[in-house]
This record gives C-alpha cells, sequence and structure tokens, in this order.
C-alpha cells in the first residue's frame, strides 16, 4: 500500500485551526463520487498503512483527508508495527487531548466539505484510537456517519450512544481483550441498543487490529466482512 493507484492524486495539505496549522494527507480521486471520507488513524498516527487505506478508498471514487492526530506535541509523526514505536504512540495517546482533538477534526471535516459539491456529506472511519475519535466527531454532529474499528476508550462515551444523530456501525475483535474486552462490548451495547442508528459487530476469532491489511494482526474473513459493512454504510449516507 505504499504507492497511490494510478487513479489518485495523493499528498500532504495543511489544514488551519484556531490554534494553528497542521499537516493531513489528502487522496483525491480522479472520478469523484460526492462523498468525504475523514479517515482517523490508530495510534501509529500517519504512517504507511493508513495513508495506504486512503489511496485504496480514494481510488474508489471518495475524497479522502487524514489528519495529523500529534500535530500538538510531535507534527507530522507515523510510526511503525514494532515495539518501541507501539509504546512512543501510546505515551502519546495518554497525553492526547480528546477535545481539542474533536476541535481539530471538525477544521478538518470543514477542509473537506470546501472541495466536495455543495450539500455533499462526509462520513468518518476510524481505527482504535482513530475509532472513538470516529465516535466523537458522531456524538459531536461533525459527521454524516461513521464506521468505528475496534475503538479505544469507549467505556469513557458511553453516553453518546442514546444521543448520537447519525448512522454508526461499530466493528469489535472478539479477542480485543484490552480495548473491548467482553464487558466493554456488552456496555456499549447497553448503550446503544435503543438507538437504531448504530450497529455493532463483534467478529469471531479476531483482535484488536484486525483490519489492518497486510500485518500481523490482520484476521482476513473479518476485515472483508467489516470493510463489506463499512461500504454499506458509505453507500446508505450517500444516498441521504
Amino acid at each position: 500500500m505504499s504507492h497511490a493507484p494510478s487513479s489518485v492524486n495523493s499528498r500532504f495539505v495543511d489544514i488551519d485551526t484556531p490554534d494553528g496549522r497542521y499537516t493531513a494527507w489528502h487522496a483525491q480521486p480522479a472520478r469523484p463520487q460526492g462523498v468525504g471520507i475523514l479517515m482517523i488513524p490508530e495510534t501509529y498516527n500517519l504512517n504507511r498503512w493508513v495513508r495506504g487505506v486512503a489511496d485504496r478508498y480514494a481510488a474508489d471514487g471518495f475524497d479522502v483527508l487524514v489528519p495529523d492526530l500529534y500535530w500538538r506535541q510531535e507534527p507530522g509523526l507515523g510510526l511503525d508495527y514494532n515495539p518501541q514505536d507501539q509504546e512512543r504512540g501510546r505515551a502519546l495517546n495518554r497525553k492526547l487531548d480528546r477535545a481539542l482533538t474533536v476541535r481539530d477534526n471538525a477544521a478538518a471535516v470543514a477542509w473537506l466539505r470546501r472541495r466536495l459539491p455543495a450539500g455533499a456529506p462526509v462520513a468518518s472511519i476510524g481505527f482504535c484510537l482513530g475509532g472513538e475519535l470516529a465516535w466523537l466527531a458522531a456524538g459531536a454532529g461533525l459527521v454524516e456517519g461513521a464506521a468505528l474499528y475496534y475503538p479505544t476508550r469507549m467505556r469513557e462515551h458511553l453516553a453518546l450512544g442514546s444521543t448520537v444523530r447519525v448512522p454508526v456501525v461499530i466493528h469489535f475483535g472478539e479477542l480485543d481483550a484490552l480495548h473491548t474486552p467482553p464487558d466493554v462490548i456488552a456496555a456499549v451495547t447497553q448503550a446503544t441498543q435503543a438507538n437504531p442508528l448504530v450497529e455493532r459487530h463483534t467478529y469471531l476469532g479476531a483482535g484488536h487490529g484486525f483490519s489492518r491489511y497486510g500485518e500481523a494482526t490482520e484476521h482476513p474473513e473479518s476485515a472483508v466482512l467489516a470493510e463489506r459493512r463499512t461500504r454499506a454504510l458509505l453507500a446508505r449516507i450517500a444516498q441521504g
């Protein structure tokens, strides 16, 4: 996934916020569908993997923007999947101000909307930390829908389960014992079960990072099914 498809123009762009400017990865489709995606990365931030996923969605016509989550701490950082970088990312994650990050993501969504046709929808797709932030973006009304892959810290955001007003699909890994153990999945289910806009799926045999294509954590069968459901959500959003 290190090279963008020929049908995609990918580059780093600048996003202006009230607190300064940060960098984001923009994957621009050659044949746009008129749907934007705020793709929020894992703890590993703007690494080659998430940029590759953005390019792949752009190849199918989506206008995709991946924000730099750590720009206030270490701008432009992209981490590899090794123990040293994992710990570095976790340390940055622990210090991340969620409220400020929601505001930064609002600036990213505004940047996308200026590029899209008037009234075009924007969805958020988030992985790991990004899944948590996609949930917050949906709860704040920044986007028209969201797909959450193995989101972190969901117990802290259960109140959104009854108040979110856009369609959301949540992908849990059955074996994700650190971030979504059974009691957390049960808590999220209870918090969202009365909200018809939220659907939840638990993938048997899948752990954290199960949709990380090409990496050791990938669970291919679950990754394919989860992406199918995510794209179905995008189709519903596109139809209004």
